[in-house]
C-alpha cells in the first residue's frame, strides 16, 4: 500500500496539512522536476505557507453558507451589448491572405482522407 504524500496532523479542532523534505522529493520525483538545492530549500517554504494557508481557510465557518457554482452566481457583470459590426471588408481581408479560392480562404487540411 502507497502511503499519502502529503502529512496530516490532528490539533484540538485543527487539521495541519504538513510536507516535509521526504515528501518533496517523492513530489519533486513524480513531476520530473530539477531543481537545486536553494529552489528546494524556497519549494518546501512555500508549499508549507501555501498549505498554512489551506489550513487557514479551513477553519472558516462556512455551514450557514448556501454553496454556489461560481462566485458571481447572483451577480450581474459589465457586459455590453452584443452587437455584429462589419470591422474591415472582405475585400481587403482576402487581399492580404496568402492562398484564396473562389473568394473564400484556403487552409490546409484538417482531416486527411483515406
Amino acid at each position: 500500500m502507497q502511503r499519502p504524500l502529503l502529512t496530516t496532523t490532528k490539533k484540538p479542532n485543527r487539521l495541519f496539512l504538513m510536507i516535509n523534505e521526504a515528501e518533496l522529493k517523492a513530489l519533486k520525483r513524480l513531476s520530473k522536476l530539477q531543481l537545486t538545492d536553494d529552489e528546494e530549500v524556497n519549494l518546501l517554504k512555500n508549499l508549507q505557507n501555501i498549505l498554512s494557508s489551506v489550513a487557514t481557510l479551513n477553519e472558516v465557518d462556512t455551514s450557514n453558507i448556501e454553496p454556489c457554482c461560481h462566485v458571481l452566481e447572483g451577480m450581474q457583470a459589465p457586459l455590453r451589448e452584443d452587437i455584429a459590426e462589419r470591422l474591415f471588408s472582405r475585400e481587403l481581408f482576402l487581399k492580404q491572405a496568402p492562398e484564396k479560392i473562389a473568394g473564400m480562404l484556403k487552409v490546409p487540411p484538417v482531416i486527411k482522407e483515406e
